[in-house]
This record gives C-alpha cells, sequence and structure tokens, in this order.
C-alpha cells in the first residue's frame, strides 16, 4: 500500500486542508467528492511530490495536472 497525502490548496473561499489515504494506486483521486469544486489539489506518494490536478471550472470531465507545486512557496 502506498501513503497518499492531497493537500488541498488554499482558494480565498476555503482553507488550505490535507488529507491522507492508504490506496493501491492514485486513481482514487479522480473520484473524490473534493475534488468537484475546482480547488488545486497537491499529491504525495510515500513523502514523494507527484504531481498538481485540479477539475476543470469550465467542464468537470477535465482535468488539468501539472508539476508538482514548489514546497517552499506558501
Amino acid at each position: 500500500m502506498t501513503r497518499y497525502r492531497l493537500r488541498f490548496v488554499s482558494d480565498g473561499i476555503r482553507e488550505e486542508e490535507t488529507r491522507e489515504f492508504e490506496k493501491r494506486d492514485g486513481a482514487f483521486v479522480f473520484w473524490l467528492a473534493e475534488t468537484k469544486d475546482g480547488r488545486e489539489i497537491d499529491i504525495s506518494a510515500d513523502a514523494r511530490p507527484l504531481c498538481r490536478v485540479k477539475r476543470s471550472r469550465a467542464n468537470k470531465d477535465f482535468w488539468i495536472i501539472s508539476s508538482p507545486s514548489d514546497p517552499d512557496r506558501p
């Protein structure tokens, strides 16, 4: 099992929050209810930064996946 850490970025409405999960793979992220609001999510696996994802606000069927955020950035 892999320990995934999801950091939901503050968006001016909701404060930053972090949640951890132990799963076999990271696909579960795309089915979390919390992803529906379009907030950016930094994903780490076993403390190693993987990527930043966010659901498109214009079309909820599309995801934007980018390189991990800078850990030194607030």
